[in-house]
């Protein structure tokens, strides 16, 4: 897939189905769930809604393509604005 060269860092495209996925890492739960929390209110403001898995210190995020289509320019952006949000957690 072509569009990894234009994703944030840590951020990897699959192929079947077409998506991006990244796990992110913290020190605790505290910072676990306050990512969740900011990583909801994105969700609702983009109306893009991300498979998830998590523990207690880390979560992981897939983010797929429209329809189980090819992955776009609004999934690489909540994936670049899910990046962000994750190193407010860690600083």
């Amino acid at each position: 897939m072509t569009t990894e060269s234009r994703l944030p860092e840590g951020w990897k495209a699959v192929e079947r189905p077409p998506s991006l996925y990244r796990r992110f890492e913290f020190a605790d739960y505290s910072e676990t769930a306050g990512f969740l929390d900011r990583l909801a209110s994105l969700s609702k403001e983009t109306g893009l809604y991300p498979d998830l898995s998590f523990t207690r210190t880390h979560v992981t995020v897939s983010v797929h393509g429209p329809d189980g289509g090819a992955v776009d320019a609004e999934a690489r952006d909540f994936a670049t604005r899910a990046e962000a949000i994750a190193r407010l957690e860690v600083t």
